[in-house]
């Protein structure tokens, strides 16, 4: 793990870093480099996201003149949109020595994107949201995130990507090396493996208790909507995964998870975990995702159209109405 002492901000403080894409990634990044006294451009395309990028008072610019304008380079926009904008706007505007960096592996583990000789490129992905990065950092700490060098032209693209990951805050918490190739199958897997898992699993709770007759939206609460389980499960278990057990539930709540754990899912479940991992690692995925992209995505807005006609939506519908009326 990499940490403050081992970065300096000597290998930005000189340069003029570009944020390309100001959503949910890059409105953090911008913000931290700026409030750690980096010179930031934001390049981005004509919408709300410019607009925003400009109210909060950044040089903003099309993303191609960000480029140009730039040594390093961050690229923070949605993966499907990386081969166009790298090809059309950032790959002629690297000059030899420049740093670009990705925040996911995908587009180069896929071979999305090609990158020039003469760069520095490497991998800074962060394990955290944009919103906690930002308020991580105005609190003093920092999130962990993933490093990798994938082209080491000057031979200093750690010391300067160290620096970069330094000024957003991410040594405050450690910066982990990790290969591209397993950043990108770790998140992908979490994405179609362990999400849907957890909101299946909520889904199915609630479920079987409405059937059985319990109401709506006293249901949806204490299985979710309340927050008591993000509380209770997912941020006890960031400090190990049966420390919920051990420090946040009373002995009947202890017991109760207990007595269950390791009973309700079995070799089947790890069987398809395996055949998704595996899916990613040969690129079936990718395959199903060009097919769907070309398709303009046709299963999202069947699965939004299902979520909206489900009773669990139904649920919601009535809590927002009872809090709006209260």
């Amino acid at each position: 793990m990499y940490f403050e002492r081992d970065a300096s901000l000597h290998h930005v403080e000189e340069e003029v870093v570009a944020v390309v894409g100001y959503g949910i990634q890059g409105k953090a990044f911008a913000a931290n480099l700026r409030d750690s006294g980096v010179r930031v451009v934001v390049g981005n395309r004509e919408d709300e996201y410019r607009e925003a990028a400009v109210a909060d008072g950044f040089d903003t610019r099309p993303i191609a003149e960000a480029a140009a304008a730039a040594s390093i380079v961050l690229l923070l926009i949605p993966d499907d949109a990386h081969p166009k904008v790298f090809a059309e706007d950032i790959a002629p505007n690297l000059r030899d020595g420049d740093l670009f960096v990705i925040a996911h592996g995908f587009s180069i583990r896929f071979g999305r994107i090609t990158l020039p000789g003469g760069v520095d490129a490497a991998l800074l992905a962060p394990k955290m949201f944009g919103k906690p990065i930002r308020q991580h950092y105005l609190d003093g700490s920092g999130v962990l995130a993933f490093l990798d060098v994938v082209q080491d032209a000057t031979g200093s693209a750690q010391a300067r990507t160290l620096s970069v990951a330094k000024a957003v805050g991410f040594t405050r918490y450690g910066v982990m090396p990790v290969s591209l190739a397993t950043e990108t199958e770790l998140d992908l897997f979490q994405e179609q493996f362990l999400t849907p898992l957890l909101i299946d699993a909520v889904r199915i709770a609630y479920e079987v208790l409405v059937e059985s007759g319990c109401e709506r939206v006293p249901s949806l609460l204490d299985m979710h909507a309340s927050g008591e389980m993000a509380e209770m499960l997912v941020e006890a278990m960031s400090a190990g995964l049966y420390e919920v057990i051990e420090q946040q539930g009373s002995p009947t709540c202890r017991f109760g998870v207990q007595r269950y754990l390791g009973k309700l899912v079995g070799d089947d479940l790890k069987a398809k975990g395996r055949e998704i991992l595996a899916d990613i690692r040969d690129g079936g995925f990718v395959e199903a995702l060009d097919e769907e992209a070309a398709a303009g995505y046709p299963s999202l807005d069947e699965y939004r159209a299902a979520y909206r006609a489900s009773d669990v939506t139904k649920a919601h519908d009535e809590l927002r109405a009872m809090l709006r009326s209260s």
